[in-house]
């Protein structure tokens, strides 16, 4: 499905930055996305086959109305119910999420470390992978205290893993094969 996501994702993508609306688009697309996640009735509900589209859009129109959704939003929700869609819901706005960064000229990665960082080391990393990427990079850190030290960054598909167990691993493995 991550064909059909990222399709839907690319369209609001082109027409949100056309209309210069992608950061309130962006805005209510998780707005959304948290309240179908907090409210797992309202969830099924949409996703229900048995449950006819005009009533899945007239409640719909319910909340974009208390939310103040921009017409733009309000109209993608609709294409989704009318397509079925509403399911992939959370794979699209992630999908929306990367198109509108690539737009922007930015790029995500995800830090895991054993501890906590300080500023200084975060500020360091942001700035290597800034020159590794050539882009401005969104650092989101993760601690796992099963990792001994050191660090594992993920860049899209790549995995540049730096901590010490991997070393380790390494070490093993060279052991192993004398």
């Amino acid at each position: 499905m991550a064909a059909i996501s990222n399709r839907y994702a690319r369209a609001l993508a082109d027409v949100s930055f056309k209309t210069s609306q992608h950061e309130k688009v962006e805005l209510e697309l998780l707005q959304f996305e948290q309240l179908l996640n907090r409210e797992r009735e309202l969830f099924l509900f949409f996703t229900n086959p048995a449950i006819p589209v005009p009533r899945k859009k007239a409640a719909c129109r319910e909340i974009q109305q208390r939310l103040k959704f921009s017409s733009l939003t309000s109209n993608f929700l609709f294409v989704l119910l009318d397509n079925y869609r509403i399911s992939y819901f959370s794979e699209i706005r992630q999908a929306y999420q990367k198109a509108a960064n690539e737009r922007l000229g930015l790029v995500e990665a995800r830090i895991t470390t054993a501890a906590d960082v300080d500023s200084r080391v975060k500020s360091r990393l942001e700035s290597c992978l800034a020159q590794l990427t050539g882009k401005k990079v969104l650092l989101k850190y993760e601690v796992d205290r099963d990792l001994i030290g050191g660090v594992i960054t993920r860049i899209g598909d790549t995995i540049y893993d730096g901590s010490i167990r991997q070393q380790l691993n390494l070490i093993k493995a060279r052991l192993a094969s004398d």
